[in-house]
Parts: C-alpha cells; sequence; structure tokens
C-alpha cells in the first residue's frame, strides 16, 4: 500500500495518516520495499553500461537504449525523487511526501542552459589527450625550474652589484658629471612645480583648463553593456564513467571599460547591446571610429586590467607632465608609466570646476554631482548603451627613492628641449670575475620605491621581494609537474570511474603517486641546479649530509661489534665463613685473606 502512495508530482506538502500495523507487517514492507530499491539499482547499472557499450554505434537499439538508460538513472538517483531518503531500518508506519522543488526556477532574466553528454568513449579519449598534456608539462617543468633557479642566482648577483657600485647623491637638488654614466641612489620629493597639464588640446572632451599639481591626467570612457555569465553543473555517472555538463548562461549588466560588446550575445540571441553614443566619443576625442565589438565576452575585472595597459586608447585620454623631477633628475613619461605602483598609485577625482558641464556635439552628455560626465539621468538607474565619462589625476608631491643610471636628457621632437639636465635610466651591469679577465653581462637594473630609504634598506627589500619571488615560482613549478603526473595517469582514472567508489579511490591514490613523483622530480632538479649555479653551498650541503651519513655508519658499526662479541660468564660473588665458637682478633684489612670456593 505505501507503494501506491508514490505521485510523480507531489504536492508542496502531502500528509499520511498514521495507522497502527503489526511489527511483522512493518518488518514485512521493509523488505519489500528495500527488494525493489535494489531492483532498480540493478537495472539502472545495466542499462548504464548497455548504453556506454553502444552509444557510439548510430543504430536504434543504441538510441533507446540511451533512452532507458538516462530515464532509469533520473528516476533512481534525482535528488528531488519521492521516498529517495527513506529509512527503511526506522521506518515507523508514519510517512510525509517531500515537496518536490522546481528545478528550472528563473531569477527573472533571459537565460538559457546548453546540455552536453560525454559516455566513458568520449572520456577515454579525453584522457587520451590530458596524458598528452600531461607529458608535455612534465618534459617543460623541470626546464622552467632550472632557469627559475639561474634567474634567481643572477638577480642576487645583480643586487649585490648595485650595494657595491651605486653611488650615493646626498644633495638631489645639485648633481655633477662626476656620477654621469655610473649607478647612484638618491631620495627626494617628486614634483611638477608649478606646471599645470591638460588633455589633448582640441578635443571636446578636454578639461576646461589646465591642471597644476597633477602628475598624471586620465579620462576613462565607460558604457553599460550585457555580458554572458556561465555556470557549469557536471554530474557524474553512478556507473559507466560518463559525465553530464550543463552550462547555464545568464545575463550580467556592468560598466566596461573596453566599449560595447558583442550586438548579440553569443548563447543568448534574445539580448542585444546597444553602442549608444559611443562613437560620437570616439570622434570627439579627435579619434576615428573603430568598427565591430572589442571585448569578445571578457569577464569585466579582466577588461579593466587591459584598460589600465593601454588608456590611451580612444575614447579615453591620457596626459603626463613633462615637468616632473625629483631635485636636478628629470622623470621621462616612460620612467612615470612603467612604475604606476609608485607613481600612479592613487588617483583622485579631478575637481568639478574642471569638468565641462556642456559638451559640444553630444547634447545627451551631463554632469552629475560626482564630476563625471553620464548620459543616466538623476534619480535613474543605467540601462544599456550609457556613457560615463571619468576625470582622474594622479598628484604630486610624495617622496620616492632610486638606483639609477644617471643620465643626459635629450631633446624630444614632441616636448622640445627638456626641462632638466640629468634623467635616469636603467643600468646596464657588466659583473667582472677572475681579476677581469671575464666580463659577465648580467642585463640591467633598476630601483624604484615610494617613500624614503636609504642604500641598505633598498638593497634589503629588493632581496626580499626577489626571495618572494623566487619561492612562488618554485611552488608553481612544482604545482605544474604535479598536475602533469597526476594527466598522465588519467586514462587509469577513467577506468577506475567506470565503477562506484573505485573512482574516488583511483583518483586519491593516482594523487599520492603524483605528489611523491613531483616531490622526487623537483627535489632532484633542484639539486642539480645548485650545483651549477651555487657550486660551492652544493658542495657544502652534500659534504655536510656526507658527514652526518659517515657518522651514523660508524655509530652503527660499532654498535653492531658490541652486539657480536662474546659474553663471559659471570663469577659469583665473595663468601665469607664464620664458626660460632671463633674470636676473630682485631686485624687490619692487609691481613685479612679471601678464598673462593
Amino acid at each position: 500500500p505505501y507503494r501506491q502512495l508514490l505521485c510523480k508530482h507531489a504536492p508542496s506538502i502531502c500528509t499520511i495518516t498514521p495507522t497502527t500495523r503489526s511489527s511483522s507487517a512493518l518488518a514485512q514492507t521493509r523488505n519489500n520495499m528495500a527488494i525493489i530499491r535494489q531492483l532498480r539499482l540493478l537495472t539502472a547499472i545495466v542499462v548504464t553500461f548497455l548504453a556506454s557499450s553502444t552509444a557510439e554505434s548510430p543504430t536504434f537499439g543504441s538510441s533507446v537504449t540511451k533512452d532507458l538508460k538516462n530515464q532509469f538513472v533520473d528516476n533512481t538517483f534525482d535528488a528531488h525523487a519521492d521516498f529517495v531518503d527513506f529509512d527503511y531500518d526506522n521506518f515507523d508506519g508514519d510517512r510525509r511526501l517531500q515537496s518536490g522543488g522546481s528545478s528550472g526556477s528563473s531569477s527573472g532574466g533571459s537565460s538559457s542552459s546548453t546540455t552536453e553528454r560525454c559516455n566513458f568513449w568520449c572520456q577515454l579519449k579525453n584522457s587520451m589527450a590530458q596524458t598528452i598534456i600531461g607529458l608535455l608539462l612534465i618534459c617543460v617543468s623541470p626546464c622552467l625550474m632550472w632557469k627559475n633557479e639561474g634567474r634567481h642566482v643572477t638577480e642576487l648577483r645583480r643586487i649585490d652589484f648595485c650595494r657595491n657600485n651605486a653611488v650615493v647623491i646626498d644633495n638631489v637638488e645639485l648633481p655633477s658629471d662626476d656620477q654621469l654614466g655610473q649607478l647612484v641612489h638618491f631620495t627626494g620629493n617628486v614634483t611638477v612645480d608649478d606646471n599645470a597639464i591638460e588633455l589633448s588640446s582640441g578635443s571636446a572632451l578636454n578639461l576646461t583648463s589646465p591642471l597644476g599639481k597633477a602628475l598624471v591626467v586620465k579620462r576613462t570612457c565607460m558604457i553599460y553593456q550585457k555580458f554572458e555569465h556561465a555556470e557549469q553543473h557536471v554530474k557524474n555517472d553512478v556507473v559507466g564513467g560518463g559525465t553530464t555538463t550543463t552550462t547555464t548562461y545568464t545575463v550580467k549588466e556592468d560598466w566596461s571599460p573596453m566599449g560595447p560588446g558583442p550586438e548579440t550575445l553569443p548563447h543568448l540571441p534574445n539580448e542585444h547591446n546597444s553602442r549608444g553614443i559611443w562613437d560620437e566619443l570616439i570622434a570627439a576625442s579627435g579619434s576615428e571610429v573603430e568598427a565591430g565589438p572589442v571585448t569578445n565576452g571578457m569577464p569585466t575585472e579582466i577588461m579593466a586590467l587591459l584598460a589600465a595597459a593601454n588608456p590611451a586608447k580612444a575614447p579615453n585620454g591620457i596626459s603626463v607632465s613633462p615637468a616632473a623631477r625629483v631635485g636636478g633628475f628629470g622623470l621621462s613619461k616612460d620612467v612615470i608609466m612603467e612604475h604606476p605602483l609608485v607613481f600612479l598609485a592613487e588617483w583622485t577625482p579631478v575637481p568639478s570646476d574642471y569638468v565641462p558641464d556642456v559638451v559640444e556635439g553630444l547634447p545627451e552628455l551631463r554632469k552629475d554631482r560626482y564630476g563625471n560626465l553620464t548620459t543616466v539621468e538623476e534619480g535613474e538607474q543605467p540601462t544599456n548603451g550609457d556613457v560615463m565619462i571619468k576625470y582622474e589625476y594622479a598628484g604630486d608631491g610624495f617622496d620616492a627613492s632610486f638606483v639609477v643610471e644617471q643620465i643626459l636628457l635629450d631633446s624630444d621632437p614632441e616636448t622640445g628641449v627638456p626641462m632638466h639636465k640629468y634623467g635616469v635610466s636603467k643600468a646596464p651591469i657588466i659583473d667582472d670575475k677572475c681579476c677581469g679577465r671575464i666580463h659577465d653581462d648580467l642585463g640591467v637594473i633598476w630601483m624604484v620605491r615610494r617613500g624614503t630609504h636609504d642604500l641598505k634598506e633598498m638593497i634589503d627589500m629588493a632581496k626580499q621581494d626577489e626571495a618572494t619571488l623566487t619561492k612562488i615560482l618554485r611552488i608553481v613549478c612544482l604545482v605544474l609537474i604535479i598536475i602533469g603526473w597526476t594527466m598522465l595517469f588519467s586514462i587509469f582514472s577513467t577506468l577506475l570511474h567506470t565503477l562506484p567508489l573505485l573512482g574516488q579511490l583511483g583518483d586519491f591514490a593516482i594523487f599520492l603517486v603524483a605528489l611523491i613523483l613531483g616531490c622526487v622530480c623537483f627535489c632532484s632538479v633542484t639539486a642539480v641546479a645548485y650545483i651549477r649555479y651555487r657550486p660551492l653551498l652544493a658542495f657544502g650541503i652534500l659534504a655536510l649530509a656526507a658527514a652526518i651519513t659517515g657518522i651514523c655508519f660508524w655509530r652503527l658499526g660499532d654498535a653492531a661489534e658490541a652486539s657480536i662479541q662474546p659474553t663471559m660468564q659471570p663469577v659469583a660473588s665473595p663468601k665469607y665463613l664464620f664458626f660460632d665458637d671463633a674470636v676473630v682478633p682485631d686485624l687490619e684489612p692487609e691481613h685479612i685473606s679471601v678464598e673462593y670456593y
């Protein structure tokens, strides 16, 4: 009777009236329901094996078998099926139907789903590809380890060269020709004095007037666009080794600094993007209109990084002050842009007075209360195609420390004669070895940091950064080689996943083997690299290890010899005989003799 209560579409709450039955009847019911469940499971296993073995054959029988398998698996292993968590051992005659919550509920936005089925043979083919990739990782990772150790030693030599050869300039305001072409260290305040800068002159999107005390000024244009957000759900078959991957695409709207996205989203054909006045913004900035989308569905965070890497791309704009200096050293645009963490660490919105209220040819733009130009009306939410223009600047007035080469600044075709005589550049390093007979080219180096730091602090921080980078790269190489060994054994993992429980146990065993092999390879390559790049340290470690090993074997040998020596029979303790009637006189110890019996 309890099997008759099963229904495909159960109501949200369905209660069964408790009934009183004898213990024997309850026991019989539990046994019957357990047998039925086992039969359903066995049938699903058989049908799954048949479908996995015939899925590659385009016959009617394989299609029917596959449909039957899907039906049995869905009915047997569905998380929302009725009585799927029934406790047969503790059944007491009461049962409440589970609410069959809808698994396809929508959040209100447009969405689509794609389902991909990969059976055993498909997984086997993928595992063979993973084996090839794993073999490549096993071959490439040791090379990366080797290069990392060599790079680390070279970088340490560069830092030591700076420590031994850098000339400290005490008065940064008055550099001299004596240090020209040498590696110098100085600290000072980054300033532009009373000079002011603006964006491209003649542009409708320029500032109303030049901005003073600004090291860099930039204009960032963003457009409100739709993007695809994909979520994947992978369902592994209990048996057979197959997987079903369901990818759900939903719409996400956000501000994009990379311009308009694709006109139609690839997986959501009903969702479209509008370019708005983007083409007019490009024309107003003085550049030609770009053709086609520029985002290709990339995440907003990645687009922001790319936009920061190319801030001069129309309709964006950027301007660097040619008057930037530290004491008597001028700072070129290349020096400032190559060290954003030093010179561009703090961005401040441009004061609202410098932002134009009206842009010629673009009546849709208005200035909001934050000083931005936008097409969004006050109090309204942005819609697709709306644009927003932000004006920001990086101010001067902060201290910076340098270990660079002192050079003479040449005249520039754009800026003309430089405002300062001396400048800074990367210093080429030639290290002499063997009393100057060998000249080793170590490349170039320069150190620029925000704040006031003496030469010793600069060297220490450079060594700490290099040590941290080397450790990170070592961990990355170790992870890559472990992944490579894991992927090399992916075929065995696929074979083990055809049976329940064996798949997880096999994955764990393969991971342990890959971990051991990866660590052995990592330690071996690192040891050989130490012998190549750090022979004194490597041979010192080997000598210490050999000494410890010799001492251990020596002590073990002494213990072994002591264990095989013959043991002498113990001698009984002496016995003293005294007679009852005897009178022992007072004697000195040397007059007493002891007899042994």
